[in-house]
């Protein structure tokens, strides 16, 4: 049964990682805290696996936007300088807070996530944007 429920889990986040850029934190955590308890104890453990999980669903994600030129090349590599840095301390702190806390705390980030997603009004497209992705995509080739 176990079994089952991984396979079902990696094909659905999976999914809805390429289709919507949600990361293992928001599907993952959750999902493994309550259906795969016996192999996952806590969520520590949870995010841990987690993260390990989403290098290859962002691998192939990316991949597949790359292929239909919506990835920003430039954006990406100069938030993912940073990103590697935040996710070390953030990894670090998180060993330091009660694994009942940090339960909490996630849950509140996914009501606020959710929130100011459900109440903001959609993103218009900027009318530069095509452009401004075009000397990017040259930056990196040249």
């Amino acid at each position: 049964m176990e079994l089952l429920v991984m396979i079902a889990l990696g094909l659905g986040a999976g999914f809805l990682g390429g289709m919507f850029g949600v990361g293992g934190g928001i599907l993952f955590v959750p999902a493994f805290v309550y259906f795969l308890k016996g192999r996952i104890p806590d969520i520590h453990m949870a995010i841990g696996t987690s993260l390990a999980i989403i290098v290859a669903n962002s691998i192939a994600g990316t991949i597949g936007h790359a292929i239909n030129g919506r990835v920003n090349w430039y954006v990406a590599g100069s938030v993912a300088v940073f990103a590697v840095i935040g996710g070390f301390v953030g990894a670090t702190v998180s060993g330091y807070v009660a694994k009942p806390v940090l339960q909490r705390l996630f849950a509140v980030l996914l009501v606020i996530v959710a929130a100011k997603l459900f109440f903001s009004k959609p993103v218009q497209p900027d009318a530069s944007a095509p452009e401004q992705a075009a000397v990017a995509s040259q930056m990196i080739e040249k």
